[in-house]
């Protein structure tokens, strides 16, 4: 056995990550009770704990002025705004969001923190992620870096873990947390492909038809106006990514890496384009491959953070568990070449997040989803018995 595969082995790589974890959380928790130069105590939290106050007054359809959401923060937790935040949900995810708003801010924050956490280790749980399998992929700093910025991502991941694992043994399942995952459109752009390349109709149909109970049932409960509101707005700042207004550096997608590349608005966009069909087209292969939910969910979130209009560092979180599958695969049938080193390139990745704050360069995220990409196409490629056809 050579040192690099001692290394690799599961206790040891068990306690690599608990140590890493435990700095990393010494760390989180020293800047959460003591305070530090630029930390925001809750992250983007505020917004989503002002939002739903502002809902449950009835002046949901404000959040979609230029300034609507930067006047609540400030009207309910003063001083905590936080730069450049504006509300782009959909008036069901408000409705959704709402019950937070009757707790105090800390009371709510930490409530929201450990749903978040809840939702995912059952969830994980539930796919076949146990013991100390469960324990490593919660200690991981992807899962971290969600509580830090106080944002929803372990809650879409576990939706689409769901959607997926559910499509084929439980479609009705699989079709609620698909429409619920809608609260966050850009992260389901390629799952309603899933069901259809895989043959998924029920999942489908139930997707779509709770969806649009869904959606329906929010304009009728909060006003259609709030709907006029949400179009009207996303015409405004449909820009503000080409515009370079939203920080490139804490995307993930192609297209703001190939901005922060430098690369033309013009370029940039054809590029992204393309890794849209090549997304299409790898969602469809891998369907057609293979039957087995892990390898479709790791394909599905690995293109879903590469393709989508709009994914941050924090929902890197999608891929942690494809991540898990690809180690816990190879542990049984034998690591490929390099496979070892890509993983712990991609863990490294992880404690640089999200990278300089600067709007030329590279994107660590990118770089992140792209690895964890490549990894899955050939653990795929090795996993799959490929016809000769």
């Amino acid at each position: 056995m050579s040192s690099l595969e001692r290394y690799f082995q599961p206790n040891f790589a068990f306690a690599v990550i608990l140590t890493l974890a435990t700095l990393q959380y010494a760390m989180f928790a020293i800047y959460l009770f003591g305070g530090g130069p630029g930390f925001v105590f809750g992250g983007d939290f505020v917004a989503f704990w002002s939002a739903a106050r502002e809902t449950l007054s009835g002046n949901m359809a404000g959040l979609y002025a230029p300034d609507g959401l930067a006047t609540a923060i400030e009207a309910h937790r003063p001083g905590a705004g936080v730069d450049g935040l504006t509300w782009q949900y959909p008036p069901h995810a408000s409705a959704i969001f709402a019950p937070i708003g009757f707790l105090p801010f800390e009371a709510a924050y930490a409530l929201w923190c450990g749903l978040g956490l809840a939702c995912f280790a059952w969830t994980l749980n539930t796919i076949g992620v146990r013991g100390r399998a469960l324990i490593a992929v919660m200690a991981s700093i992807p899962v971290l870096i969600v509580l830090n910025t106080g944002q929803n991502a372990l809650f879409t991941a576990s939706l689409m873990l769901l959607a997926v694992f559910n499509a084929k043994p439980k479609p009705i399942i699989a079709g609620l947390a698909a429409a619920l995952l809608t609260l966050k459109p850009q992260l389901g752009i390629l799952l309603p492909l899933l069901f259809l390349a895989g043959g998924h109709w029920r999942a489908f149909a139930t997707a779509a038809i709770a969806s649009l109970m869904i959606w329906g049932g929010s304009a009728l409960a909060l006003g259609a106006d709030t709907w006029a509101a949400f179009f009207e707005f996303l015409t405004v700042i449909s820009g503000s990514v080409t515009d370079g207004v939203m920080p490139l550096y804490k995307m993930v997608n192609v297209y703001a890496a190939a901005r922060l590349a430098w690369l033309p608005n013009g370029l940039a966009v054809a590029v992204a384009g393309l890794s849209y069909l090549i997304a299409i087209a790898a969602v469809v292969w891998t369907c057609r491959r293979t039957t087995d939910p892990k390898w479709r969910y790791g394909v599905l979130a690995a293109a879903t953070l590469l393709t989508a209009p709009y994914s941050m560092y924090y929902e890197l979180v999608l891929v942690v568990p494809a991540i898990w599958f690809v180690a816990h695969r190879a542990h049984q049938a034998g690591w490929l070449a390099w496979e070892r080193e890509s993983l712990a390139v991609l863990v490294g990745l992880t404690l640089f997040l999200p990278g300089p704050t600067t709007q030329v360069g590279i994107s660590l995220g990118f770089l992140a989803a792209a690895l964890v990409a490549m990894v899955l196409y050939r653990r795929l490629r090795a996993d799959v018995q490929v016809s000769p056809n």
